[in-house]
């Protein structure tokens, strides 16, 4: 953050938070659509100093997918699948004030929560097929990225508008698409859930303020 007359006035905690949009890469970007969902940070150090502290958290809701497969008699049944992830890393921020500019770079490690629904419909008679099931797993998470801040007030509660890109990836985990829910007239739907790295580059707009001493 650059410095300022006020600087010694300036909180040394900063929150932000807005919405997040994520395109999944590697072996996830071909069975899974973009994500779109919310994240929020806390910056702790000296106003005027190049490094600080951040902890971000972000939750991401890949967009859902239904399709329609033969069953028995060639009776369709509907395939719905669901993804949802929560990452939370902490990590070194670096900081370079120009003005009422400032450039930043970050890196961190946490750990991630997924969740994975296949949900079937149109089964004449509830069975053990019909429903949905849900896979979760927790793994560990990296992040690292870059940002560019606006500051938009000063003083002792200083506003910044920041726009960034970080590049996110977890340990395996459990992923349902419509490939994995296969349809057999013998033994009819079944899961078979699909273990992969989970990796995606994420834009963020936010707000942040500072948190008065």
């Amino acid at each position: 953050m650059a410095a300022s007359p006020l600087a010694g006035q300036e909180a040394r905690t900063h929150v932000g938070a807005g919405p997040v949009y994520a395109q999944p890469t590697g072996s996830l970007g071909r069975y899974l659509g973009n994500a779109y969902g919310i994240g929020g940070f806390v910056e702790l150090g000296r106003p005027a100093g190049v490094l600080s502290l951040r902890i971000d958290g972000s939750f991401l809701r890949f967009a859902a997918n239904t399709s329609a497969r033969p069953y028995l008699l060639m009776q369709p049944v509907f395939i719905t699948t669901g993804s949802q992830i929560f990452t939370a890393v902490a990590g070194p921020e670096l900081r370079i004030g120009i003005g009422r500019l400032r450039l930043s770079a970050t890196a961190g490690a946490g750990i991630a929560s997924s969740t994975n629904t296949g949900a079937v419909t149109g089964i004449a008679t509830p069975d053990r097929f019909s429903g949905a099931t849900s896979f979760g797993d927790l793994t560990l998470a990296y992040a690292g990225g870059a940002g560019l801040g606006l500051q938009l007030g000063g003083g002792a509660s200083p506003v910044w508008l920041d726009l960034s890109t970080r590049y996110v990836g977890t340990g395996p985990t459990r992923w349902v698409r419509e490939g994995n829910i296969p349809v057999g007239y013998i033994s009819g739907v079944y899961l078979k859930p699909t273990w992969s790295q989970a990796t995606l580059i994420a834009y963020q707009l936010s707000v942040s303020v500072g948190v008065p001493r």
